[in-house]
């Protein structure tokens, strides 16, 4: 009888530590939510490959993203406008053409307050061979209505 109380103990223990992660978890999850709703303008560009380092400040067309409650981003530049639906799981970004299509395009976020917004997205190497890095991080400016 005794193990057996133990073992609930130990089975509860487990229980609530489970449903404690996934609170945690979720609430991780969505505190990016909020902070990303709004227009950003692109401000920089930096490339790296391998070591050698690219730093554009003057990108053009200075694209502007608007990210809305609806979980659609409305992406602004040359002249165009194009719609957009993105996901957040924790620090992931995921945009897609059409809400269940594929992904087109998975950034990090690096940064996110209520002036910057930091997004690196992992690039292919242009040839091929081992232990080659390639990245570009993408820094935004929150644009005030």
């Amino acid at each position: 009888m005794k193990q057996l109380n133990i073992a609930l103990k130990n089975s509860c223990l487990c229980i609530m530590a489970l449903f404690s992660g996934s609170c945690i978890f979720i609430s991780c999850q969505n505190e990016k939510a909020p902070k990303l709703i709004g227009a950003w303008q692109i401000d920089s560009v930096f490339d790296f490959y391998n070591g050698f380092t690219f730093m554009d400040t003057n990108p053009t067309p200075r694209e502007v993203h608007v990210y809305q409650p609806d979980k659609t981003m409305l992406r602004q530049g040359m002249g165009e406008e194009k719609v957009y639906y993105y996901e957040l799981e924790g620090a992931q970004l995921f945009i897609r053409d059409l809400p269940n299509s594929t992904i087109r395009n998975e950034q990090e976020i690096i940064r996110l307050d209520s002036t910057q917004l930091v997004l690196r997205k992992n690039k292919k190497p242009q040839f091929e061979g081992k232990n080659q890095q390639r990245y570009e991080l993408r820094y935004f400016s929150r644009l005030r209505p």
